[in-house]
């Protein structure tokens, strides 16, 4: 008997390795390869690989969706797979040669699926990738986009409806080399183009429309993008009637008055939201069943820990990208999702934000939780305004999930926040901890450079604080909106370590507001002005440092430090261009 039962856990043990060799999950069917990174819903389907059914999302667009929806959406959750997605339903061709794409799923079961498959023409526009340093390579980028497009629909060339005033544009934009303004009207053109060929309005979808934005601010052309957008989104998305719907994502509800001026048929949903709370993500059962298709069904409960969490309306939803990169590493428990973007502006807000923030980060670190007012139109340059705003950028942005929302006496929502899963709990207790706690400043060599400058050794003190600048700073840091700021938190940040001094900012003293002024507690000892500027191309590093020390002089900063008794005063210019910082003082 004992004999029979080791033979039948020999066979079973040998059958379960030679599926795994062959591909098979624990119910003998073969493995479909998973679509990491792929986002293109057509390659999905046609070369057979493993696709989450979202194609409810196409009828609750249409029966809860307005005119023109907003569906601001962390990165990594699906956005840009579910406009192919759009795309390939709703788009209109010769023989409809899309429709099979959708054979056995859901939508398929919908009433009015012959009514809108296959009936409408389609623009769509991704923007995810255009990330530049200057606003005119940004513009690069999206003419290439925007030509993409245009061949798609190149067609309309030979179409009746293409008249001598529109072929040039046209051509242009087909070309890639349309101009700013030919740009900004660029989708307007194409809708009433393909509205007139086809007889019918298109669809328009726009993804990841806010990704420009947020790195014009990072590189520091904000103003001349948030301009361009609005312009070419107003162009289309307003008091269009060449369009049947307009579909919008993006991570953040840029401010209304900035970007969506003027755009009242627009509708946001939110990740606060009920309607289309589980379009994006991975629900439990989503999940479930993909751990027993790659027999990994034993991890389930593991797995809800490290990706699940984030509340989608009330619905609780995985983070698809780690859930998949999890299985198509076998099985392997790691921080997907948090490396897959930039941090540089997280860091800034952390860093740079009000007191409130670090404290609020040391609470999330511990497993706590902390309640807030979220704002769902957000600026970028207000973020650092007030926590509230940090905090919801956080939220948005995948950091955070909201629960128990409440209004307030002021008639605001507040909402308790939290870490949702043990992924994004790895960026709190180690990313960020460490930017506030463990950063390069604390170190000998900051007190070397301390010590230089109670020795008045001035060029050592700049030789330290240049290498600094250069191990510490980034491109955003220091060619940034606004890089005087930077460096003067940054030199603020080191200078306040230094016992011996009062250390303080921005302040009234004389006839303006020095930039840094060290008070000594002991007034016997040397007081410090710092003045700091940034290098222009029309001058040169001594005529800036003079300006500056020049400043001090006529602007009286030394008089809250002749106010408190120090007699013996150092003033001190300091000059950056990018990573390069020069010193001179009055001596």
């Amino acid at each position: 008997m004992m004999r029979k039962v080791r033979y039948r856990l020999l066979c079973g043990s040998l059958l379960q390795y030679n599926q795994q060799r062959r591909g098979v999950n624990n119910m003998g069917e073969e493995k479909k390869r998973l679509p990491v990174g792929l986002e293109n819903f057509e390659q999905i389907i046609n070369d057979n690989y493993y696709y989450v059914d979202k194609t409810d999302f196409i009828r609750e667009l249409l029966e809860n969706g307005s005119k023109i929806t907003l569906l601001p959406r962390p990165r990594r959750f699906g956005k840009t797979l579910n406009l192919s997605m759009l795309r390939y339903f709703f788009e209109k061709t010769d023989g409809n040669v899309f429709r099979p794409l959708f054979d056995g799923k859901r939508i398929r079961e919908w009433k009015d699926f012959d009514k809108h498959q296959g009936q409408y023409p389609v623009i769509m526009l991704t923007l995810k990738d255009c990330k530049a340093d200057t606003f005119d390579k940004a513009l690069e980028l999206v003419a290439s986009e925007l030509q993409k497009e245009f061949f798609r629909h190149k067609y309309l060339l030979d179409s009746p409806v293409m008249d001598s005033t529109y072929r040039p544009i046209f051509q242009s934009l087909l070309e890639g080399n349309p101009g700013e303004v030919r740009m900004q009207r660029s989708l307007l053109l194409l809708s009433e183009l393909l509205t007139a060929h086809w007889g019918m309005p298109p669809l328009v979808l726009l993804d990841e429309y806010d990704t420009p934005i947020h790195v014009a601010f990072d590189k520091g052309f904000y103003d001349r993008m948030i301009v361009f957008m609005r312009n070419l989104m107003s162009m289309v998305f307003k008091d269009n009637t060449s369009i049947f719907r307009g579909v919008i994502t993006g991570i953040l509800r840029v401010s209304k008055e900035s970007i969506f001026s003027g755009l009242n048929n627009i509708d946001v949903d939110t990740l606060l939201d009920r309607p289309m709370s589980t379009a994006f993500g991975f629900t439990q059962v989503d999940v479930d069943t993909l751990l027993d298709s790659y027999s990994l069904g034993d991890q389930k409960s593991e797995v809800k820990h490290w990706y699940n969490g984030y509340l989608f309306g009330n619905e609780v939803v995985y983070n698809p990208w780690s859930v998949l990169n999890y299985i198509n590493k076998g099985g392997v428990f790691a921080p997907y999702w948090v490396n897959t973007g930039s941090d540089v502006l997280l860091r800034h807000l952390i860093a740079e934000g009000p007191s409130q923030v670090r404290k609020g980060i040391e609470t999330l670190v511990q497993g706590g939780s902390l309640c807030s007012v979220i704002n769902d139109k957000l600026a970028f340059p207000d973020l650092l305004s007030s926590a509230s705003n940090i905090w919801s950028f956080m939220l948005f942005s995948g950091y955070l999930k909201a629960s128990e929302g409440r209004m307030t006496l002021d008639h605001l929502m507040s909402y308790t926040l939290g870490v949702p899963n043990t992924e994004v709990s790895t960026v709190f207790s180690t990313i960020i901890r460490g930017w506030i706690n463990d950063g390069p400043v604390k170190n000998d060599r900051l007190e070397m450079m301390l010590q230089a400058l109670d020795e008045n050794d001035i060029e050592a003190f700049e030789e330290i604080l240049n290498e600094f600048v250069v191990n510490t700073l980034s491109y955003y840091d220091t060619n940034g909106r606004d890089p005087e700021k930077v460096y003067q938190a940054f030199l603020l940040g080191m200078l306040v370590s230094h016992g011996s001094y009062k250390v303080s900012s921005n302040r009234e003293s004389g006839l303006g507001r020095y930039d840094i002024l060290m008070c000594p507690v002991d007034v016997s000892r040397r007081g410090y002005i710092m003045e700091l500027k940034r290098l222009r191309m029309s001058s040169t590093v001594e005529t800036t440092l003079d300006t500056a020390l020049q400043q001090i002089k006529d602007k009286r900063y030394a008089a809250t430090l002749h106010a408190a008794g120090v007699r013996d005063i150092l003033e001190m210019a300091i000059t950056f261009d990018g990573k390069r910082v020069w010193v001179k003082t009055s001596e």
